[in-house]
C-alpha cells in the first residue's frame, strides 16, 4: 500500500544522481568530468522545467542549483566553488528539504498526491506521514553535508569511506520512505477500491 510516487519521486531526483553517477566514472581529468557531471545535470534540469515535470522545492533548487554551478564551474571554474561542490550540493538539498517542512509544505506532498485520493490529502495521517518522510530525508541530506565538511577537514580518510557512508544515508531513507508510506492504514491509495 505504497502511497508515495516512487518513480516521479526519483524523477525529480535524476539531474542528483546523474550528477553523482558521471563523478563516479573514472577519468585522467577530473575537472573534466565535474564539468561534465553539472552540464549534464543541469541539462536535465531544463528538459524536466521544458517538458513540465518539475514539483514543489527540490526540483525548483536543483534547477537553481545546476545552474549556479554550471557558470561557477563550467565557466568561471572558480577554485573554492569547486572545493566545497560536495558540501554545496548536499547542504542545498538539506536547506530545500528543511525549508518545505519549515514553510509547512514537505517536499514529499507533490508524490505521494499523485497516488492518493483526495479526499486523504487533508487528514492528519496524510500529513503526518508526509512531515516524517521529509525529516527522514532532511536528516539523510544533513548527514552527508556533514560528511562532505569531514572529508575537506580530513582528506586522507579514503574516498570510498565518504561513499559507503552517503550512499547507506540514502538507501536508508529510502528504504524509511518505502516502509513508513506503506504503514499508512487510514490512507486508501487511488488503485484500491
Amino acid at each position: 500500500m505504497i502511497f508515495l510516487g516512487f518513480w516521479s519521486l526519483l524523477l525529480t531526483f535524476l539531474p542528483w544522481i546523474a550528477f553523482k553517477v558521471i563523478l563516479l566514472i573514472p577519468a585522467f581529468d577530473k575537472l573534466l568530468m565535474v564539468k561534465v557531471a553539472i552540464s549534464a545535470a543541469a541539462l536535465i534540469c531544463v528538459i524536466q522545467t521544458f517538458c513540465g515535470v518539475h514539483k514543489g522545492i527540490i526540483a525548483w533548487g536543483s534547477l537553481l542549483f545546476f545552474g549556479i554551478s554550471t557558470v561557477m564551474v563550467t565557466v568561471l571554474t572558480d577554485i573554492w566553488y569547486l572545493k566545497y561542490l560536495g558540501f554545496l550540493s548536499n547542504a542545498t538539498l538539506a536547506l530545500l528539504t528543511w525549508a518545505s517542512l519549515l514553510l509547512g509544505n514537505p517536499f514529499t506532498l507533490a508524490y505521494a498526491r499523485e497516488c492518493v485520493d483526495p479526499k486523504y490529502w487533508k487528514t492528519d495521517r496524510f500529513m503526518h506521514v508526509n512531515y516524517m518522510i521529509t525529516a527522514v530525508w532532511g536528516l539523510s541530506f544533513t548527514a552527508c553535508a556533514a560528511d562532505a565538511l569531514v572529508r575537506l577537514k580530513y582528506p586522507f580518510i579514503p574516498w570510498y569511506v565518504s561513499e559507503i557512508f552517503d550512499d547507506t544515508a540514502m538507501i536508508l531513507a529510502i528504504i524509511f520512505t518505502k516502509h513508513y508510506s506503506g504503514q499508512n492504514k487510514t490512507v486508501k491509495p487511488l488503485n484500491e477500491n
